[in-house]
């Protein structure tokens, strides 16, 4: 089987684009067999973020029940905390005895329909980590043995390409280059990223209720990041948003 190098190239070539995680997902795939898959962001003092799901039977709903709190029990989170990083792992080898008297199993686990998972955990920098997790409600998940050595030697260049998206993506938000008349460029980069994001699904014709169900994110939390980003841009109204935006839509740096 090998690492596969077509499929990795397509990832490599997916650095610093939208469809990077997507492209990592194809990748990894290849080695497991699973029904649904998720990509969540680690960023130490932060609750974890979404940022590719493909999941065909978990709601978001349950998803951020995770994100609000139930992570702190999860044993994936844990191990990725707790140092372990850059291998597979499955639920059999992390969940502790009584896993399934646990109330994060009560409570969250069950609730996704998953019976196993496996996932690939990697640490990026001492505060961010990201992990792909791939479950199944009807088949065990794991890496086929023979393959099993092919992906670790993979993870490798992942870990390292993985690295590299996410500091051209926060070099590409910290570093202004608009030039001085451009006053809606200016304004982007007057903003954090997550008001970036939430302006740009705005600027796309969402709601506030469409906004926060894909960030995964409360509705008050949305209203309160509208707030914020209408006193920082010094305006009153969406249509005044839309206004200074008009002509220099913003891009998304997720």
């Amino acid at each position: 089987m090998g690492i596969q190098v077509e499929k990795l190239s397509a990832v490599i070539d997916a650095v610093a684009t939208r469809q990077f995680y997507a492209n990592l997902l194809v990748y990894l795939e290849g080695f497991f067999a699973f029904d649904s898959a998720i990509v969540y962001a680690f960023e130490h003092g932060e609750a974890p973020r979404c940022l590719l799901k493909t999941e065909r039977e978990n709601s978001d709903a349950v998803n951020q029940i995770y994100q609000q709190g139930a992570y702190l029990e999860d044993p994936f989170y844990q191990t990725l905390n707790g140092g372990g990083h850059g291998d597979v792992f499955t639920l059999r080898q992390l969940a502790p005895c009584g896993f399934y008297q646990t109330d994060y199993y009560r409570n969250f686990y069950r609730k996704t329909g998953w019976r196993d998972e496996a996932g690939v955990l990697l640490q990026l920098t001492p505060a961010r980590g990201i992990g792909v997790f791939f479950g199944s409600a009807r088949q065990t998940v794991g890496v086929c043995f023979p393959h099993l050595a092919d992906l670790r030697d993979a993870l490798k260049l992942v870990k390292s390409v993985v690295r590299l998206h996410g500091e051209v993506v926060v070099a590409e938000v910290s570093v202004p280059s608009a030039p001085p008349g451009d006053s809606a460029a200016q304004a982007r980069y007057a903003l954090t990223p997550r008001e970036r994001e939430i302006v740009d699904l705005v600027l796309a014709g969402n709601g506030s209720q469409q906004v926060a169900e894909r960030l995964f994110i409360s509705l008050g939390t949305v209203k309160n990041h509208r707030k914020n980003i209408y006193g920082k841009l010094n305006i009153g109204s969406q249509a005044e948003l839309f206004s200074l935006f008009l002509n220099a839509p913003l891009r998304r740096t997720a």
